[in-house]
């Protein structure tokens, strides 16, 4: 009984190798190139080091920008969500002088989709903390400086 049972088992298995898959035939495939998926071009790593330093210059631009007045007072002062984390939201904030709003303002709009989009093509992950949000400007020794909660002085809440 058993080995009629063992030559039983060995027969289903053999049949079941021999049983021809539902596989799609290349011929019955749609021809249409609109209907295939679109596949992503990979990027060397000389694009993405590129893209990292053109993200690299284009801070630093912004920082050029944003300490090129003296502050004196902190109502003359603005501040600006900067760059894009990779769990979402700014990476950092920015105060800059009102006099550069307009030449400011689209570059750092420019640099906070970039490093999204580079962040997004090197799947990159950070730590997911939500950088506080300053409540305003205070001018020490000439420079702007970021206030945040309690503390006090001469801040300018925009």
């Amino acid at each position: 009984m058993k080995i009629r049972f063992v030559i039983f088992a060995l027969v289903l298995t053999a049949a079941s190798c021999s049983v021809k898959k539902n596989v799609a035939d290349p011929e019955t495939l749609p021809k249409d190139v609109a209907l295939k998926p679109e596949r992503q071009p990979e990027e060397s790593e000389e694009v993405l080091v590129q893209e990292r330093e053109n993200i690299r210059v284009m801070k630093a631009s912004i920082d050029s920008l944003s300490v090129a007045r003296t502050c004196s007072g902190s109502a003359d002062w603005r501040v600006s969500p900067l760059g894009s984390k990779p769990c979402g939201g700014p990476a950092a904030y920015i105060a800059y002088h009102k006099d550069v709003e307009t030449e400011i303002l689209p570059k750092i709009q420019e640099f906070t989709r970039r490093q999204a989009a580079y962040n997004r093509r090197r799947n990159l992950f950070s730590d997911c903390r939500v950088e506080p949000q300053p409540a305003g400007v205070r001018c020490e020794l000439g420079k702007a400086v970021l206030v945040y909660g309690e503390q006090s002085g001469d801040a300018a809440v925009n």
